[in-house]
């Protein structure tokens, strides 16, 4: 069908389970400028419906079988742009609905008379495994009793393939809800007060709204109600967004950079909590994997290591769908917090080998859960117990251990539990090629490491957290864990003292430092110092898997199931789909 105007000529391709025929227009799912009418194929879901969908903490599967996964790639974005020689058709209504194709050009994308989101900050006080009955509700009657309103929210995803039920659900007890950005500092005092370990839960009271404004550079305009979808009119190939913001999520802060990336599968552009816009990527994991594989480690690495990577990527990936972003309309984002994601076109055929002859494979625990497969750069020798880092219950599979080739090392072992800045200190005068982790060329950059953070850019950076410090005098660390690994540190200056805790927080907080493994000196006057040097190891939080120790087991002839077994206790792959 062909609806024609002085200005343009939209082709409509309808796709719908239905017969029947309505103005577009006047069925509320769009208009086109300069349009008197367009005809669609009615949807058996509706726009608030398929809306809805997008905020749901589960997934669907593809026509062949695979998890299709929703990835945030930017947000809070006063305009998004996409297209180019590669034409994209619009499906402002998604599957089911007409398709809009204006041919090769840019779409820019702006949203009209928006409304922001009402969101509600509860601090977690509990976890309870799904079906957990009675461990639920005692620790509701816990909370009655001291005097608050607990809630249940179910988080995780379900779901079953050839016969392998995986189950992720798990219900977060929730209190004292609060206006953001209140919630962190409920959440921080709720904590002191009752010597626990606490979250923020961001809940969706109420969805953004507004008009998405889709202009194209021929002249066609499309508007949508709060999202429009695009799709490559190849229904193989790629789209391009332009301008896609990058870089943020680590500890090594540092701008936000552009660049223009391709993207399989659709995307659909909606309105953000803050009234913006928010760019998402639905894309089977497959697909998806073959664009994050080689974000995550360096695609000229061995190829068991590349295979060690797409397993424990895919792992980390179905894992953690449904357990976080439950306010916003996507199940992971593209950065650090999740797993970093560049789309198509950083795909290495290398790492793209990798994804496709590990195809479904995944770990399990011995319990029959999926792995929680964290991994980071550089272990800088030895990994730390997810617990200590994190909170939260330990977990089987990811205990801290020593590298497989320093365990077998005698002058390692003195060391091997340094909780003290002495055994520490010992520790990091070990020769660095005496682990896997520090055997390859880019391991032997990060096991080892020295950071000198002067006063005045120190006193800048506790300013903004704890401007009632002053200028620091001192850097105390006070807890560490089983690789040394600091959990909270004492901060003094001439105002005052502060406990700084949190992995992230704290290598933020000192100057954006590679690991929380580390000893701090003071340069110049102990009294009143002029910089502060750090001595560390490693490059990332240290769970799990090491990604350099991995690319040395590889080197040294070990098998991607072996490497995976030696960092994920007690776990075992399996093929899921």
């Amino acid at each position: 069908m062909k609806c024609e105007s002085r200005m343009l000529s939209v082709s409509l391709q309808c796709v719908s389970r239905f017969l029947s025929f309505a103005c577009f227009a006047l069925l509320g799912f769009g208009q086109f400028a300069d349009l008197p009418c367009a005809f669609a194929q009615a949807d058996e879901t509706s726009s608030q419906d398929k809306l809805r969908i997008l905020y749901s903490n589960g997934f669907t599967f593809t026509a062949d079988g695979l998890p299709l996964v929703t990835v945030e790639l930017m947000s809070n974005q006063s305009q998004v742009r996409l297209g180019g020689d590669d034409a994209v058709v619009v499906l402002p209504d998604g599957d089911g609905g007409p398709v809009v194709d204006a041919g090769p050009g840019v779409w820019t994308l702006t949203v009209e008379k928006p409304t922001p989101a009402v969101v509600r900050e509860w601090t977690v006080v509990e976890e309870v495994a799904s079906g957990a009955g009675a461990e639920r509700r005692t620790a509701m009657a816990l909370w009655k009793e001291r005097g608050y309103t607990p809630r249940g929210f179910e988080v995780g995803t379900v779901f079953g393939v050839e016969g392998t039920v995986f189950d992720s659900r798990k219900t977060l007890l929730a209190v004292a809800p609060e206006k953001p950005p209140l919630g962190k500092r409920q959440a921080e005092s709720i904590a002191k007060k009752y010597g626990i370990e606490t979250s923020v839960y961001r809940e969706l009271v109420e969805r953004p709204r507004g008009t998405v404004v889709a202009g194209h550079s021929s002249g066609v305009v499309v508007r949508n109600p709060s999202v429009i979808w695009f799709a490559p009119k190849n229904t193989d190939g790629t789209m391009t967004v332009l301008d896609v913001e990058h870089g943020a999520g680590g500890s090594q802060l540092g701008p936000v950079k552009k660049e223009t990336r391709q993207y399989y599968g659709k995307l659909y552009i909606t309105v953000s909590n803050d009234g913006q816009l928010v760019a998402v990527n639905a894309v089977d994991a497959e697909r998806l994997l073959e664009g994050l594989v080689p974000s995550e480690i360096y695609a000229n690495s061995h190829e068991e290591a590349l295979k060690t990577q797409a397993v424990a990527a895919r792992t980390a990936l179905l894992s953690s769908l449904g357990m976080r972003h439950q306010a916003e309309p996507f199940l992971v984002c593209s950065t650090q917090q999740c797993q970093v994601y560049s789309g198509a076109g950083k795909a290495n055929p290398r790492t793209t080998k990798a994804v496709r002859e590990t195809r479904g494979q995944v770990l399990f625990r011995a319990d029959g859960k999926l792995v929680d497969a964290r991994y980071s750069a550089n272990s800088g020798g030895i990994s730390e117990n997810n617990d200590f880092i994190w909170g939260g219950k330990p977990d089987p599979a990811l205990r801290g251990k020593v590298d497989a080739l320093a365990a077998k090392k005698p002058e390692w072992k003195p060391f091997l539990n340094g909780v003290t800045a002495a055994g520490v200190a010992a520790f990091l005068r070990l020769p660095a090629d005496g682990a896997y982790a520090g055997r390859t060329g880019i391991g032997a950059k990060q096991i080892r490491w020295q950071q000198t953070v002067s006063v005045t850019d120190m006193d800048r950076l506790v300013a903004e957290s704890y401007p009632q410090v002053g200028s620091v005098r001192s850097i105390e660390p006070l807890e560490r864990g089983f690789s040394g690994r600091i959990a909270s540190v004492k901060l003094t200056g001439t105002k005052g003292q502060v406990q700084a805790k949190g992995d992230l927080h704290i290598r933020r907080l000192l100057g954006g430092l590679k690991s929380a493994l580390f000893v701090v000196t003071p340069v110049g006057d102990t009294k009143v110092p002029s910089a502060f040097e750090f001595t560390g190891a490693g490059f990332g939080h240290g769970v799990g898997m090491c990604q350099s120790g991995a690319m040395g087991m590889a080197e040294a002839g070990n098998s991607y199931k072996s490497i995976l077994a030696h960092y994920y206790t007690g776990s075992q792959v399996r093929r899921l789909y």
